[in-house]
């Protein structure tokens, strides 16, 4: 069992894709309150049309409070909160606010009362979808080492083949990533076989661990056993730190590993630790749950 463990930790951590990643942190509440600052001198006194002037910003926390001033016969539209939400997608705006996890409120005041308040959280304003498209079959890719599976990808994503010696395919979309990787295993494993060594509590611990050393301060933040189209797996998912070329990233991957007869098949995604990871996770579950092994229902 030691011997299989090493191989599948080697096998592990020589695939690790470092994608090209937009180098995102979270603001703090304190540069938020900056952020604040500068805005407030932006729209204080300015006329935006429509009734509508700018009374200033503030900051509570991790939300941004616009204040403006209508006039008497301003009156606020049905669909408010969603042409505003479309409004900052359609400019572009909206993805610094999900990514740094920044939620946002209007206050329209009419004298010194609050006529319209509109607040929308910051998860409001991702602009990713969430669709799968068609399946996709890689049995014949020459690195599929004659494995016969079926995956959907997302739509709007870039699909290509690996660019290291296992690794299949590839889903990428902004710096963000899943990919295929197929290696031989040491021999011949019964589904079975395999669920009796995931009974062994310390072997599954000890792997993971091993699995994450790549990483500075690597921090586990969940494993667990699944079941994939009726085949055993690993599914786990760990943060930590990388160094790329001299700049330090803060990472999180998921992956889930599929122990499929003589083989092993590494399911991984891996982007920056911030909310655009949290909100992609929904995907690339989605894609996990799409994965079909057709020959076991020949």
């Amino acid at each position: 069992m030691e011997k299989f463990k090493i191989i599948l930790v080697f096998f592990l951590l020589n695939l690790i894709l470092i994608p090209n990643f937009c180098y995102s942190q979270n603001f703090s509440e304190s540069d938020i309150k900056k952020l604040s600052i500068k805005i407030n001198r932006q729209i204080k006194g300015v006329y935006l049309g429509n009734g509508i002037k700018g009374r200033g910003c503030i900051s509570f926390g991790r939300k941004l409070i616009y204040q403006y001033d209508v006039q008497n016969n301003w009156q606020p539209s049905r669909n408010m909160k969603n042409e505003i939400i479309s409004n900052f997608k359609k400019s572009g705006n909206a993805k610094p606010f999900f990514l740094n996890g920044i939620d946002i409120d209007f206050y329209y005041y009419k004298g010194n009362s609050i006529l319209k308040e509109v607040s929308i959280k910051s998860v409001e304003l991702s602009t990713y979808n969430f669709q799968l498209g068609e399946y996709l079959n890689i049995k014949n890719h020459p690195k599929a080492k004659g494995v016969n599976l079926e995956i959907k990808a997302p739509l709007g994503w870039e699909v290509k083949d690996g660019n290291r010696p296992n690794i299949v395919k590839m889903f990428v979309n902004d710096g963000n990533s899943y990919s295929i990787s197929i290696k031989n295993n040491v021999t011949f494993y019964s589904k079975k076989q395999i669920k009796e060594m995931f009974k062994d509590e310390k072997f599954l611990k000890e792997f993971v661990q091993e699995a994450s050393n790549f990483l500075k301060t690597p921090n586990i933040l969940n494993q667990s056993i699944v079941t994939i189209d009726n085949y055993p797996a690993i599914q786990f998912k760990v943060k930590g730190k990388m160094e790329i070329t001299g700049v330090k990233l803060s990472v999180i991957i998921k992956s889930w590993m599929v122990f499929y007869e003589d083989k092993i098949v590494l399911f991984q995604s891996m982007g920056i630790d911030n909310n655009e990871f949290i909100a992609l996770e929904q995907i690339y579950t989605q894609i996990t749950n799409s994965i079909i092994f057709p020959d076991q229902y020949n």
